[in-house]
């Protein structure tokens, strides 16, 4: 939409844009306790030479963990630009004008040709998107490693 659109629509849509921007903030709650999980699968692996032997599990674990751990770190990142995207479209009083967004997101190759022109409603699918599948990686890792403390206490030790 441009500064040409009905002033009740670009008010909606802006409103739209706010709110995207605000759920797309709560991407930064999920980076931190992804980081968290990470920062400890990252320092167990660490430790495990001078840990008592355990089975092959706990490192696989562990590797799967950071692993997924990193994956989130690049969601949260674009959940994160995504924000602050929708959080200046919801400021700009001069106008809701996505065509220029669009000519300098692609004037920094941050988008293809084939993705200009999609509408506010389009462009907040794909980043709730993005903030669904950060979601999705902490619950992974949480899982991950609930199950290993499962398992780490059913065989004792490790398993050895």
């Amino acid at each position: 939409m441009s500064v040409a659109d009905p002033p009740g629509l670009a008010h909606a849509d802006r409103d739209l844009a706010a709110v995207a921007a605000g759920l797309l903030d709560q991407g930064r709650r999920i980076d931190g306790l992804s980081r968290l999980l990470t920062a400890g699968a990252f320092v167990t692996l660490m430790l495990l030479p001078i840990l008592p032997k355990t089975s092959w599990l706990l490192p696989a674990i562990l590797v799967a963990v950071a692993l997924l751990g990193l994956g989130e770190i690049y969601l949260a990142i674009r959940v994160g630009f995504d924000a602050a995207l929708f959080r200046r479209l919801a400021s700009n009083r001069d106008g809701f004008d996505l065509e220029r967004l669009d000519r300098t997101l692609a004037r920094l190759e941050l988008i293809p040709e084939a993705k200009a022109e999609r509408g506010i409603d389009e462009r907040i699918a794909g980043a709730r998107r993005l903030f669904g599948w950060q979601g999705v990686v902490l619950t992974a890792q949480a899982v991950l490693i609930l199950a290993g403390a499962g398992l780490f206490a059913l065989l004792g030790t490790g398993g050895r």
